[in-house]
């Protein structure tokens, strides 16, 4: 059974293949070659391939096997065979000419409505006016529009007779030199007799002017215009460049945005193209200067989509109707009403003159597009994704009653009312999410071993802050809200976000140096735990500087602000915590000298114990009563530190007082006993054996001094060393006959 079913399979993924490998190349195609462009329209039956383009009434056939399609390009003026190739996806093909001319198509997809181009040769006026129409749609790519403009051109017999390049090359020529003019319907005459006219068009800031005429050669077909001669065309376009100071034309000079034109242009072009990379450009248009900047991004869709309605229904304009006079500093208006005027003015851009949409356009064009909404555009407006929800909400609130359009305060009542309920959605799912949080967590390690509220506090207080911002941002964000108010909620909004985020990763740092602290407390230095608590105190500090900084962004805080502030800020703060921040460098001392460890015992000033902890603040010492002494660091690093553990050896010095009439062979004999006694003791340190004998006479008796080092390790062991050797010593004494003295002290007294 499974056996049958690959069968069946296979048939199948064959038969669709065969199938569609018969109508690769079958619908309409936009081919280029390095004269130009022009459709082709081709059908597939089998492995023929047939087909037709225009402008210049060619044909073409031949066979296609798979991907191959090989044939023959037939017209009035010549043949040409070819060789195309289909990309993978048969949305592109690729190819060469006999004659050695580069060609490359693209699939034209089939939307379901025929697009009209409107034809109105009724008078020169409507004629140019379509002819410049076309051109510019041409330009923009439609090159369907091409054939359309080709008719309203009447060549003499010499021009018929041109190949189809050149054609192509002197009809773009001749738009360039009427694009460089100003076209006005006032140009025309009104009343025309005969079948000739003509209209001087003039180019803006300067002498050149053009002449064009207008013919009509057939009484029923209306006018056409008569095709300049090539010298004319040369000649014409090279004067008319050069008093612009160009040597030729760049295909995308307009985005400069040079004069009114090419804003028009830039902004109605580029609209179309919002998608690839459009929407930067038409922003440019706009001089956003009285828009505050933390809603550029949804207020600028917004206010071009308005502008873009409005113009649509304004009226029916080619933009060679627009001034594109590079010199002029004259603002243009496009269109007065007392609601509001779009107007194109100059101003200076990073160091350069570009004109854009006054900001007086952008403040009433919303109040604008609303008084002339139910105008019927004389092209549809498509709504762009930013704000494609915006229109549905707006559009469902008309449809129920006209009140919730109203407007308190430049917001309308339907924004009021689904503004308060995200609101409360936000304020619901921020709350619910710490209940989720609680359930789906409730077997993991840390919700064992913190309680509920250490957990609120630390991550999920943040987190409801950071879910109730982000919720309450996208959802103002649909809604269109007036300049003002979205400003104030984006901003409370950031802000929101810029303080849980900081609280989160302000408690993670925490989190993550307490555990390497334990860490450091296994190691046998201290220098670990030290360089990981200055290292998460310079972490910390460096998190709230730098949400200061975002903080001053959010807010639109200059740097320089920001840094004073900082600055005095940091001043006084060093003033208040001076002691702090000496705190800080005696730690930095202690790590880079390393004095002491923990266990040592040391003797600082008048104090002695052993190190029990050594932080970035202060250093902990028990003492020798048993108490725990805190010590600053910027103390212990200005005080004299004696490290006992540090010796290799511990010192005893013990005295002995002998009768002053001890005889001096006595002395030298005990003075000789003692010597090698401690020479010969297993626990002294024999190269430090510092003295040993008769020091001085006193009135009591005879100063017998010992100094000597022991190999002791702590107070323990030093003073069971200690106690066996003086009393061995001691025993010496007796045993050879000397008379130690005592002295007894009674309140203070000798006695």
């Amino acid at each position: 059974m499974q056996k049958y079913f690959l069968v069946m399979i296979s048939c199948m993924i064959f038969l669709t293949g065969a199938l569609s490998s018969e109508t690769l190349w079958s619908g309409k195609w936009h081919v280029f070659w390095q004269q130009g462009a022009f459709v082709v329209q081709l059908q597939q039956q089998g492995n023929e391939v047939n087909g037709t383009y225009q402008p210049n009434n060619g044909i073409l056939r031949g066979m296609a096997e798979g991907r191959i399609f090989k044939g023959v390009s037939v017209n009035r003026q010549h043949t040409n065979h070819f060789l195309f190739t289909l990309s993978p996806d048969g949305d592109a093909f690729f190819g060469n000419m006999q004659s050695g001319d580069w060609i490359a198509g693209n699939r034209v997809k089939e939307t379901g409505a025929q697009k009209k181009y409107s034809l109105d040769t009724s008078h020169p006026f409507t004629t140019m006016y379509a002819f410049l129409k076309l051109g510019n749609q041409v330009r923009d790519g439609d090159y369907e529009a091409l054939e359309k403009a080709i008719e309203l051109i009447s060549f003499n017999k010499e021009q018929q007779a041109y190949f189809y390049g050149k054609r192509m090359m002197l009809i773009r020529k001749f738009f360039q030199m009427l694009d460089l003019c100003t076209v006005h319907k006032f140009d025309f005459p009104s009343n025309i007799e005969g079948n000739r006219t003509k209209v001087v068009f003039h180019q803006a800031g300067t002498d050149n002017t053009v002449e064009v005429t207008f013919v009509k050669e057939d009484t029923g077909k209306g006018w056409k215009i008569k095709f300049p001669a090539e010298d004319e065309i040369d000649t014409k376009l090279k004067e008319m460049l050069q008093a612009y100071g160009l040597t030729e034309l760049d295909p995308s000079k307009n985005l400069q945005l040079a004069n009114p034109r090419d804003t028009m242009r830039t902004f109605i072009e580029q609209n179309e193209r919002w998608e690839k990379g459009g929407k930067t450009y038409v922003i440019s248009t706009l001089n956003l200067s009285a828009v505050d900047p933390a809603i550029w991004e949804w207020q600028a869709p917004l206010l071009s989509h308005y502008l873009l309605g409005v113009i649509d229904r304004v009226s029916d304009f080619v933009y060679q109707e627009i001034p594109n006079n590079p010199k002029s500093r004259m603002p243009y208006v496009y269109f007065y009403h007392p609601i509001g005027s779009i107007i194109i003015a100059p101003y200076e851009v990073k160091g350069k003159i570009r004109w854009q949409f006054t900001p007086e356009t952008l403040e009433n064009i919303e109040a604008l597009y609303e008084a002339m909404e139910d105008v019927p555009p004389k092209v549809k407006t498509v709504v762009r994704s930013e704000n494609a929800l915006y229109f549905t909400l707006k559009g469902y609130a008309k449809s129920i009653s006209p009140l919730l359009i109203k407007k308190v305060y430049d917001t309308a009542l339907w924004q009021i009312i689904l503004l308060v309920l995200i609101v409360l959605l936000a304020l619901f799912v921020s709350y619910l999410s710490k209940w989720i949080t609680f359930a789906l967590g409730k077997k993991f390690y840390l919700t064992k071993r913190w309680s509920k509220e250490m957990i609120t506090l630390r991550f999920l207080r943040p987190a409801q802050l950071i879910i109730f911002a982000f919720i309450l941002l996208y959802g103002a964000h649909q809604l269109g809200l007036s300049d003002f108010l979205f400003s104030v909620i984006k901003t409370f909004s950031y802000l929101l976000i810029i303080v849980g985020v900081t609280w989160i990763l302000y408690n993670l740092i925490s989190i993550m140096f307490a555990a390497l602290q334990i860490h450091a407390r296994r190691t046998s230095t201290d220098v670990d735990e030290i360089i990981i608590s200055l290292s998460g105190s310079i972490l910390r500090i460096l998190l709230i500087t730098g949400a200061v900084f975002v903080v001053a962004e959010v807010l639109h805080i200059p740097y320089k602000t920001v840094l004073a502030g900082l600055g005095i800020g940091g001043l006084a703060f060093a003033i208040a915590a001076k002691d702090t921040i000496a705190n800080f460098f005696g730690s930095a001392i202690i790590i880079s000298d390393q004095p002491f460890k923990t266990g040592d015992r040391i003797k600082i000033g008048d104090d002695v114990g052993v190190i029990i902890n050594v932080g970035i603040r202060s250093t902990k010492i028990r003492t020798t009563y048993d108490t725990i002494l805190t010590i600053p660091n910027n103390k212990i690093t200005s005080e004299m530190i004696d490290n006992y553990s540090a010796r290799e050896a511990m010192r005893v010095d013990t005295k002995f007082l002998f009768a002053l009439d001890t005889p001096k062979e006595l002395l030298d004999e005990i003075d000789r006993k003692v010597s090698e006694f401690l020479h010969n003791h297993p626990d002294v340190d024999h190269e430090k054996i510092i003295l040993t004998g008769v020091n001085d006479y006193t009135i009591h008796g005879i100063l017998f001094e010992l100094r000597f080092f022991v190999k002791a390790d702590n107070e323990t062991m030093y003073s069971d060393i200690r106690h066996r050797i003086v009393t061995d010593i001691g025993t010496m004494i007796k045993e050879n006959g000397i008379e130690l003295i005592f002295i007894n002290f009674e309140g203070g007294e000798e006695v």
